[in-house]
């Protein structure tokens, strides 16, 4: 129960923030906001990760600090540098103006449930196949208003570029359970934001654009959500199941949408409501 509270807070936090890129990125550009807010992520936990580590700040919520060798502590960098292709295909694809394939494509996270079960042996109930087929069609019903593509071949390129970014991050969010373990939930989120900073800031440096002024506001809110999402989100690898979390993470969606309502005043049109209530029902077939 206390696994699905922290996924539903991290949830919330996450869903905001899918819903405040629009106003994030209205002006600006992408890659260097993602760098930007990085920036921030990383400053916040490595800060955090020096406070634990000197006084043993976080200790009575997060529990102590474990040991970890340096082949975990390199394991562990692997991964999260694993995890960072999954944004290269990603941004890579937005060219071919192809998120309203990506984002549905990734949320059904098809290679984390069989990483999960083929390589963590964790268990498929009857009632996760249900719970799937309700993600499909749920997340066909919210996007399939959005799927416009002007030639067969940049639809080729927008599910090519999908489903990379839905392997890379599908794989690496199942098997963060093991450095989560290992490193602690603030080391590793900081190694992973440390990670991700790093590969948009190379990206940066190859593009070679100009570097743009920004109001750092929007920039901050987002980093303030990633905080806290990704605390909660590594917090529940501890109490949940993998196939749990990956089930739950949905309501992710929900909470876009929400936001996004609330946000930008967005219709929410009777097929999108349909979506989600079959992504509700999802989450209650898997809790």
């Amino acid at each position: 129960m206390l696994g699905f509270l922290y996924l539903l807070l991290s949830a919330g936090f996450y869903g905001f923030s899918n819903a405040f890129w629009k106003k994030a990125i209205q002006d600006a550009p992408f890659l260097q906001v993602i760098f930007l807010r990085g920036l921030y992520t990383t400053s916040f936990f490595g800060i955090c990760y020096l406070l634990d580590l000197k006084w043993g700040t976080f200790e009575p919520w997060l529990g102590i600090r474990p040991d970890f060798s340096a082949e975990q502590l390199g394991l562990s960098f692997l991964l999260c540098l694993f995890s960072s292709f999954g944004l290269y295909f990603f941004v890579r694809s937005l060219k071919t103006e192809a998120v309203s394939l990506v984002a549905p494509i990734s949320s059904i996270n098809v290679f984390g449930l069989l990483t999960a079960v083929l390589f963590l042996g964790e268990s498929w109930g009857m009632n996760y196949s249900f719970a799937l087929m309700c993600i499909v069609a749920g997340i066909y019903f919210i996007f399939q208003s959005d799927w416009h593509f002007d030639s067969l071949n940049a639809f080729l390129k927008a599910l090519g570029g999908s489903v990379l970014a839905s392997f890379f991050w599908g794989v690496s969010y199942t098997l963060f359970k093991y450095p989560v373990t290992w490193l602690g939930v603030i080391p590793f989120t900081f190694l992973l934001e440390l990670c991700v900073t790093l590969c948009v800031g190379l990206f940066l440096v190859f593009q070679k654009h100009p570097w743009q002024p920004l109001s750092h506001r929007p920039i901050r809110i987002l980093a303030l959500c990633i905080m806290a999402g990704s605390t909660f989100l590594h917090i529940a690898y501890q109490t949940a199941t993998v196939t749990q979390i990956i089930f739950i993470s949905k309501s992710q969606l929900v909470m876009t949408l929400f936001f996004g309502q609330l946000l930008y005043r967005e219709k929410l049109t009777l097929p999108k409501l349909l979506g989600v209530a079959l992504l509700i029902l999802s989450i209650y077939l898997v809790a």
